[in-house]
């Protein structure tokens, strides 16, 4: 549809983004052919040809790069020797699930229950969760009562297969871990192979699961490469959004119902530059206040990562993959037959621990890599055997913040995290990195020779773990918690509607609004929030909640 035709209807819906959560919402809200659904969208689209999307193996290709990363650069990071770190977030349709590493893990039970009592609504606890998981899954293998068979969003389980992998699960065991069938079933706790999101050797994001197959709706519109500048609201409604449409002047879409789906950093960057925001902070950069919201932009929450890399083992990792003469063949056995290489994200395991400050469930997690990647002090070619475990701590008192630093809609807004603040950060650091040196200390792994590199021998006392961390973390690209739910001071948005406090017709629905981050990936809750809140926006009745125990086919609950 062409802007003039844009500007001469009123939308039932303008939904400002098309990635994970914006997606869904296009495919729920336009379900009624009556309902006029307008999806704005800044990046391009993912066009069937774009192997750096469509490609699992080819997952680090969109990553910085112009055409597919927004490519955000965070501010200096005082506990980490005050590095500016990339914060990678997808400029696609599909947002960051088009550039994302598919695995999908959707935390704990307790995090939700978390969300209940952080936003004082029961209606957000994990019985409430549960049935919107299962809405949106289509899970393919074996799969408890817990998980759903016959939604939208396709879910393999990662094969998992060959030397590295078998004696990862042997390492596991030997250390007292157990090993699950399904680390999204009843129990997290343990190691196991992930579920990915890919169907027939490609990535099944959000845009392919749920935006493609409604396109043709005559109700739903899309639009992208449009950036939105600004929300138009008369008194406390919310009756427009303002956005550029190439080299254009500015237009405006007109809607009943105003729904922000662009993220952890954009959606509170458009709500700052349309002058909702903290009303000091917003003045002194010249931008008009409309609605003090002191909360817009704090409590910015992320994973902090680490690589623990193993070199020198014999011939049985993935290594070869990058040779480029074997491209054609890889390709060709992915796009053609949906097998091989090609076909997954080669971190297929991983695993869930809990730290001794814990308490009833995981709070550290595991990825292993049957290759190595690229590290923040590697010296030696990644071509070379051997292979790498992604660490992550889940929890962590430490909050950030995405504040726009001018009116200038172009201006990427500044991003701070604040890693390693948190009171209990240190303990539960030191206890990841030696329960991931216990599980690869191992008979099983030892079995495949190699040592150490990363962080290697040198690297041993509390103090040298620690300034290890610092000098190579970086993000685990799960930003969230920036407009978040809740009933205090500092909450942006109503837990029972999702609106903006204070103001009518304007909503958010994407990672900004969790209350807290979950203890894995986000692209997994993020679709289950999308999902539960079409239910809200629509005034459907909401899915009756389920107790894990009781599912039939399901397994006990994990408590």
């Amino acid at each position: 549809m062409a802007d003039t035709n844009v500007a001469d209807t009123i939308f039932d819906f303008v939904i400002v983004g098309g990635g994970t959560a914006g997606c869904i919402l296009a495919n729920r809200l336009s379900a009624d052919p009556g309902t006029r659904v307008l999806v704005l969208e800044a990046g391009r689209p993912d066009h069937a040809w774009d192997l750096a999307v469509q490609l699992p193996l080819a997952m680090g290709m969109p990553v910085g790069s112009s055409w597919h990363d927004w490519r955000y650069a965070g501010e200096p990071e005082p506990g980490l020797h005050s590095r500016r770190l990339d914060h990678p977030r997808g400029k696609v349709l599909g947002g960051s699930s088009s550039i994302n590493g598919m695995l999908y893990t959707r935390g704990h039970r307790a995090d939700f229950d978390r969300w209940a009592a952080e936003t004082g609504t029961p209606e957000w606890d994990f019985a409430h969760c549960l049935p919107y998981f299962r809405r949106l899954e289509n899970c393919i293998g074996e799969v408890d009562g817990t998980r759903g068979t016959g939604g939208p969003h396709t879910l393999m389980r990662s094969p998992a297969e060959g030397p590295i992998f078998e004696a990862f699960f042997g390492a596991a065991r030997q250390a007292g871990h157990a090993v699950l069938p399904d680390l999204n079933g009843a129990e997290q706790e343990g190691f196991g192979p992930f579920d990915q999101g890919v169907r027939g050797g490609r990535r099944e994001n959000a845009a392919r699961a749920y935006l493609h197959p409604v396109r043709r709706r005559r109700n739903l519109e899309v639009l992208t490469r449009v950036h939105v500048t600004g929300i138009d609201l008369v008194g406390s409604r919310a009756v427009g959004v303002r956005y550029r449409h190439g080299t254009g002047g500015e237009s405006v879409a007109r809607g009943r119902e105003i729904v922000l789906a662009a993220g952890a950093v954009g959606s509170p960057q458009v709500l700052q530059l349309s002058g909702i925001g903290n009303k000091a902070e917003l003045e002194s950069l010249g931008v008009p206040v409309v609605h003090h919201l002191p909360g817009v932009g704090e409590s910015l929450q992320d994973h902090l990562a680490v690589h623990i890399q193993h070199t020198g083992i014999a011939p049985v990792s993935l290594a070869d993959v990058r040779n480029k003469a074997h491209w054609p063949k890889i390709i060709t056995e992915a796009l053609v037959r949906g097998t091989g290489p090609g076909a997954w994200n080669p971190m297929q395991a991983g695993g869930f621990v809990r730290s001794a400050l814990a308490g009833e469930y995981p709070d550290i997690f595991f990825v292993l890599a049957p290759l190595l990647m690229q590290s923040e002090e590697q010296s030696f070619p990644v071509d070379q055997h051997g292979y790498q475990l992604h660490v992550e701590v889940m929890r962590s008192g430490a909050r950030g913040s995405v504040k726009i630093v001018s009116s200038d809609p172009a201006a990427h807004p500044a991003l701070r995290l604040n890693y390693l603040t948190g009171a209990d950060d240190q303990p539960r650091w030191l206890d990841a990195v030696r329960i991931a040196r216990e599980v690869l200390a191992q008979p099983a792994m030892a079995a495949l020779g190699g040592s150490e590199w990363l962080p290697g021998p040198a690297v041993r006392t509390d103090d040298e773990v620690m300034e290890w961390v610092a000098r190579t973390g970086r993000t685990g690209l799960h930003l969230s918690c920036s407009a978040r739910m809740g009933v205090d001071d500092g909450a942006v948005l109503d837990p029972v509607s999702m609106r903006v406090r204070g103001l009518d017709g304007l909503r958010v629905v994407d990672a900004s609004a969790m209350p807290s981050i979950t203890n894995a990936n986000t692209y997994a809750p993020t679709m289950m929030l999308a999902e539960k809140a079409a239910d809200i926006i629509l005034g459907n009745t909401p899915l009756p909640p389920e107790n894990p125990v009781s599912v039939p086919g399901g397994a006990p609950g994990s408590g």
